[in-house]
């Protein structure tokens, strides 16, 4: 077998084997420091400072107020769209992009409970999310290719 053949076998099955990083490895990686995040926030009290009233705890003491924004977009693997396209063959729920999206919601929330800490803000109030898929058009197929999560509010300080 010469070089060139090697290549030829090898390359493809290397790819393969790298492409598994990221659902097997990467991702449990980047839940597990959400995680922690979280856990962060929580002792800090500000986790519980997210709420979607329109009207502060204490209306009569705002000193300021301004908008906060947060977003996160993300894609699935090849893996996880494969298994939800096997999944959509039988119906029903298709928990990989469930997990998937509530991950993506999570870290948008995070990152907005981690804005809130930053600005130095008691409470964010009115808090809405959005989310947007994004596609790829091929000649008539569009194709999903991720999505994007956007969580805003209204910052109060007390």
């Amino acid at each position: 077998m010469d070089t060139l053949q090697l290549a030829f076998y090898i390359l493809p099955n290397l790819a393969w084997l790298v492409s598994l990083y990221g659902p097997l490895v990467y991702q449990p990686m980047k839940k597990k420091a959400l995680m922690e995040r979280e856990q962060a926030s929580v002792k800090y009290g500000s986790a519980t400072a997210l709420t979607t009233l329109s009207t502060p705890s204490k209306p009569d003491e705002i000193q300021a107020y301004r908008l906060l924004v947060a977003n996160v977009v993300m894609s699935p693997s090849w893996i996880q769209i494969f298994g939800g396209w096997f999944r959509s063959l039988f119906g029903g729920r298709i928990n990989t992009f469930s997990k998937l999206l509530e991950w993506a919601r999570r870290e948008a929330k995070q990152r907005l409970v981690e804005q809130l800490e930053a600005s130095g803000f008691d409470e964010v109030i009115n808090v809405r999310f959005e989310t947007a898929t994004l596609t790829k058009s091929k000649g008539r197929e569009d194709k999903t290719t991720g999505f994007e999560i956007l969580v805003y509010g209204t910052a109060v300080k007390y």
